[in-house]
């Protein structure tokens, strides 16, 4: 996620495009899901069982049956080749109709050069990651109907590149490139793998028959330990939500997490013009957001822009980050500690000056004089 200081400044009219545009994206229905899981034979991180209960959580959760393994030999001299002859070959399959190809990493990495490396456990066989990302992404004509889900459990992994593109390819990965963490030991609690698995049950449970990435992401870091690293989401190409169906159960269904203790981002982003005028516009603007996408409006300032201060669960802030600039800020428990706005003044809630607009929640969308 970013977390540079400063967010770009736009013109309301542009912020407005990319709002619709992120809202009103939809994910397609795909002909062929197809799940590819690749690792190095010679791993002491327990990358064997987290591909088993990867593969498990394909089928069990998502219905998706073709799932393959591939174990890279330890006697392997050229593992990107092996990699890229069955990514080149799963790919030829599902050429022509619109398919899903989901590929998942599981192991050691390193960033060399600035470069994200998947390593085996002696170090004597590396691929640089870059070698696979450029063909996820090429532009070659063959590929353009499918779209790709790469899951990156291993170290590092926020290094992964971002490109453009006209497919849609996302990314989700166990820690940030400066996640300092052995984020794939299993000594320090549970591994990323496992916690993906446990998410996609959670959202199973609730009752979904469909789920989009940004949602996997959301419960993964709604439920993670406090010293768990931040999992990575990334959109390479376009902004298009992939879409995977649940497969129907008969499990009890969940009660959903309350929103009261329900674990949010709050965000900031920067508009450029009057500030009375883009304040009102903004407002006006949010409000009409679905209610899927409930945006909270924690207070906005002048300075060289009108900077905005929201919040709103990973999953929407995943969504609005694929076309706009918002700075991450934090991760948030419920509402603000301070409701309303204190003056010095004032000696207890009462005398609070309620402050929080709340916009796109069908059950209060409301706006304070």
């Amino acid at each position: 996620m970013s977390v540079a200081p400063t967010s770009a400044n736009i013109s309301i009219d542009e912020f407005r495009a990319n709002v619709q545009k992120a809202v009103a994206t939809r994910g397609a229905t795909y002909h062929t899901i197809k799940v590819f899981i690749f690792r190095f034979e010679d791993d002491a991180t327990g990358a064997d069982r987290d591909a088993k209960t990867f593969s498990g959580c394909m089928q069990d959760v998502f219905g998706i049956d073709d799932v393959e393994d591939l174990v890279i030999e330890k006697t392997s001299k050229s593992p990107f080749l092996v990699v890229n002859e069955r990514i080149v070959a799963n790919v030829s399959k599902l050429a022509g109709a619109r398919s899903l190809l989901i590929v998942a990493y599981i192991g050691h990495a390193i960033v060399e050069s600035n470069e994200l490396q998947l390593i085996s456990e002696s170090g004597s066989q590396k691929m640089l990651w870059s070698w696979v990302h450029n063909y996820l992404v090429s532009p070659e004509d063959s590929i353009q109907s499918l779209d790709m889900l790469v899951v990156l459990d291993c170290c590092y992994t926020g290094s992964a590149v971002r490109a453009g593109g006209n497919r849609a390819v996302q990314v989700l990965a166990a820690c940030d490139c400066d996640a300092h963490s052995t984020a794939r030991s299993r000594e320090s609690g549970v591994t990323f793998i496992q916690r993906f698995r446990t998410a996609a049950h959670v959202i199973r449970n609730a009752g979904n028959l469909l789920v989009n990435v940004e949602s996997l992401f959301g419960e993964l870091q709604r439920s993670k330990a406090p010293k768990t690293p931040d999992a990575v989401h990334r959109i390479i190409g376009n902004a298009r939500p992939l879409v995977l169906p649940i497969k129907r159960s008969s499990t009890t269904l969940e009660q959903p997490v309350s929103s009261s203790t329900a674990t949010n981002v709050l965000f900031k982003l920067s508009l450029a013009g009057e500030p009375t005028d883009v304040l009102s516009e903004f407002v006006a603007l949010i409000k009409t957001i679905p209610p899927e996408f409930k945006v909270t409006l924690e207070n906005a300032y002048e300075s060289t822009s009108v900077v905005f201060l929201c919040r709103a669960s990973w999953a929407t802030f995943a969504r609005l980050r694929s076309t706009l600039d918002c700075v991450f800020i934090a991760a948030v428990k419920g509402a603000s500690l301070v409701p309303g706005k204190i003056d010095g003044q004032a000696h207890d809630t009462s005398q609070m000056e309620t402050e929080t607009r709340t916009f796109g929640d069908s059950l209060e969308n409301r706006l304070a004089c």
